[in-house]
């Protein structure tokens, strides 16, 4: 630990030393927003018209651009770890990563909205957003990021928070007089990653048009030195066999031993290739747009293509060398019309089209033996209860995965200020969507055509309707004191008679500034419609759908103090209590099958309740060449859907995030963060109940990020992540119960990577 802190000290000493030599140095772009700009700065994803950050009606920090590249990041799931608020389980599996904003453990990351220049990115069909290494960094203007419920003006889904990703705009990427622009990053560094990413900006007469692509691979880091990934059974004995067996009978052990080793290492399956550990990445991205006047047209279409990782133990799941992988392809197209007809009235008009899927290529490789309990005794027995000459035989089960679903959504906002004092911003939206039910599953390739219909009453596809209505009025009643109150209603309808019906969501502020104090105090509701596969979808374990859940339901109340203490330094403190309802679990049930047997299985249902209290804390400062941040977290959820408290799992209490960013000799910026992360609970006394441990172990690392600018138009970045090469972990996903799902999944060791940037000209 001493080295740690010896390196951080030397860092900070130069960083310092030369600022006590130099605070008027000359750096052009290098140099981040001021205090006072960043209290100026205008942003659009809180009120959908825009505002001051320190008037938006909820707590909201932001991002840019220019900061996201000399951090050295090298994709958007790496910003988010260095902000308050989330708690992150990264397992490089079906999901990149699991995102749990403010407290809320869930099952995919579906409680945040994700948006992309306004249009939503979450999956049509799971709610999930696939916050992986396909989008790009080239093209990003900020990313604003709002806390708290949102479904005012955004209805479904928009949960515990929002996460905007505004791109540039064309028209104000070109300098004066220049017709054509390329900038971008190319990569290359440990475990064979490579990507590339740029954005081409060019005016034809009075259209602009922005073209970015990204293209992303990696050999992603070899777990295969952990015992939960190294492909070796030799370490189920025989007194971990007398267990899953519940048997001392050395035969039936010896005889489940033998199966499972003959099948797992010598499956047909398998061709000859003896199972190991393997997980690469093949992701893309291409977004385009093009903007006339008033109207702008843009389009989308990425696939992340990427293995298992470390979400599944070697015993349930075979890699990327051997086709295991998960595919999801998203694409959008949509039209914007935005129309300033006065300095009283604006009207913009949003329409898109989408089309989320899981792509036929997506392939699994499950094994089926003793060893991961999937058969049991009875499968080795004969009918009289001696062993069976012939008993159950373990497999790999090969099986090809496929979903479609598309959506049109339309909707028009009106920005009306009657008077110097009150702003009033309306809407109206609607959707038409088609979304299937449950997977389409084959065991041979092209899924789509070969699949079986899961043959769900009234065929497998969900036709939806969705109307909002929404209006938020913003008064400004004195100097320095504004009133907010907002509602929107939403109705829903699937099918004929199906869907939630009507929603309605309010929200409520009081908000004072002046100059060198800003205070807000927020009141807040919203709703999470449950998604297609929640309600539809069945699993071998879980029998039973239940297509009549209700929308979970959260109130928020919220306290939120900003102070400008000088011209160098901000802090803002959020408090907030957060009460859901209708929380979605999985019960155990009793089901009875086509041929009358009474089966025990599980099922979706609206049996939970929530209680999350928390604070954050965000910190600023700027000095000449010099800015850092700081952020704390303390988060404190618990599950009250019994008659006793029972902690959420994998939810940090305590987190803090801290860096620093420094402009030497004019050409170089010497960037370092630092995250620590406190003790996680999990396990029996958590809502976690199946996961083996008591609590994920804390953890502290530290990344740098050193770029040198020897041309005007071209850098050259190093970036070093995990510099202490710390071994750290993170929750399992899902049950994490240490069996099926991983109870800990490991973290990147110390790599780094090589970046030329460049704008052109």
């Amino acid at each position: 630990m001493y080295k740690k802190f010896i390196t951080i000290s030397i860092f900070l000493f130069s960083a310092f030393y030369c600022f006590s030599q130099n605070d008027t140095t000359e750096v052009g772009e290098l140099v981040n927003y001021s205090i006072e700009e960043l209290l100026n700065l205008k942003i659009s994803s809180v009120s959908k018209n825009e505002e001051k950050l320190t008037k938006a009606p909820q707590f909201v920090t932001v991002i840019t651009g220019q900061e996201i590249i000399e951090r050295g990041y090298i994709d958007l799931e790496q910003v988010l770890h260095d902000f308050a608020g989330f708690d992150i389980s990264r397992g490089n599996g079906t999901q990149y990563s699991q995102i749990y904003q403010r407290g809320y453990r869930s099952n995919n990351t579906d409680r945040t909205l994700l948006l992309i220049d306004g249009v939503e990115e979450n999956d049509l069909w799971s709610g999930s957003v696939w916050l992986s290494r396909q989008y790009p960094l080239s093209n990003i203007e900020r990313i604003e990021i709002i806390y708290g419920p949102a479904s005012t003006l955004y209805g479904a889904n928009a949960f515990v928070g929002v996460i905007n990703i505004i791109t540039k705009d064309p028209a104000k990427t070109l300098k004066q007089n220049t017709k054509f622009n390329l900038n971008g990053i190319a990569n290359y560094g440990s475990w064979n990653t490579k990507f590339f990413d740029a954005t081409i900006t060019s005016r034809i007469n009075k259209a602009f048009i922005m073209l970015t692509g990204r293209i992303y691979k990696s050999d992603e880091m070899n777990l295969s030195k952990y015992n939960d990934w190294d492909y070796d059974l030799s370490g189920y004995d025989v007194n971990y066999y007398s267990r899953i067996l519940d048997t001392n009978d050395l035969s039936i052990i010896n005889t489940a031993i033998e199966l499972d080793n003959q099948a797992f290492y010598n499956d047909s399956v398998l061709n000859g290739v003896k199972p190991h550990y393997s997980n690469s990445t093949k992701d893309w991205l291409i977004n385009g747009k093009m903007k006339i006047e008033n109207f702008t047209i843009g389009l989308q279409m990425w696939q992340r293509n990427e293995g298992y990782g470390a979400w599944y133990r070697d015993d349930y799941e075979l890699g990327t060398d051997f086709g295991g992988k998960w595919v999801p392809k998203n694409s959008f197209f949509y039209i914007n019309y935005t129309k300033k007809f006065s300095d009283k009235f604006t009207l913009t008009n949003l329409t898109r089209y989408k089309i989320h899927q899981l792509k036929g290529s997506c392939e699994e490789f499950y094994y089926k033996g003793y060893l991961n309990q999937i058969f049991t005794l009875t499968d080795l027995l004969d009918s009289t209860g001696n062993l069976s000459s012939n008993p159950v035989q373990p497999y790999w089960l090969h099986s090809f995965w496929y979903v479609y679903s598309q959506q049109v959504r339309s909707e028009l906002t009106a920005v009306y200020s009657p008077i110097s004092k009150i702003d009033i911003i309306s809407g109206f939206e609607f959707r038409r969507s088609l979304i299937q039910g449950e997977y389409i599953t084959s065991l041979v390739e092209n899924p789509s055509e070969t699949g079986i219909n899961p043959g769900t009453i009234g065929g497998n596809y969900f036709p939806g309707f969705d109307i909002g209505v929404y209006s938020q009025f913003n008064w400004h009643i004195v100097e320095n004191f504004d009133f907010v109150a907002g509602g929107r209603l939403d109705y829903n309808r699937v099918r004929e008679t199906g869907g939630y019906g009507a929603v309605f969501n309010p929200k409520l502020a009081i908000i004072y500034g002046k100059k060198a104090l800003n205070f807000k105090l927020i009141y807040s509701e919203a709703f999470k419609d449950a998604e297609n596969w929640v309600k539809y979808g069945t699993t071998p374990g879980r029998l039973l759908n239940n297509p009549y859940l209700v929308p979970e339901r959260v109130n928020n109340i919220e306290a939120n103090l900003g102070m400008k203490i000088n011209d160098r330094i901000y802090a803002s403190f959020t408090a907030y209590q957060a009460n859901y309802s209708n929380v979605i679990g999985t019960v155990d049930v009793n089901y009875v099958d086509e041929e009358g047997r009474t089966i025990e299985t599980t099922q979706h249902q609206s049996t939970g309740s929530l209680v999350i209290q928390g604070f954050q804390t965000d910190m600023k400062a700027k000095f000449g060449n010099y800015s850092s941040y700081i952020n704390y977290t303390f988060t404190n959820p618990q599950n009250t859907g019994r008659d006793t408290l029972v902690r959420i799992g994998d939810i940090a209490s305590h987190k803090l995030n801290f860096g620093i960013n420094a402009v030497l000799f004019d050409n170089l910026n010497v960037n370092a963060r630092f995250n620590y992360m406190g003790k996680r609970k999990t396990g029996k006394n958590t809502t976690i109940k199946n996961n083996p441990l008591d609590y994920i172990d804390p953890y502290f690392i530290a990344n740098m990020a050193i770029t040198y600018r020897f041309i005007s138009s071209v850098k050259l970045q190093l970036s070093v992540n995990n510099l202490f090469n710390s071994e750290y972990f993170h929750p399992g996903v899902r049950s994490a119960n240490g069996s099926y799902y991983a109870a800990k999944m490991p973290q990147n060791e110390r790599n780094f990577m090589i970046k030329i940037i460049f704008a052109l000209p």
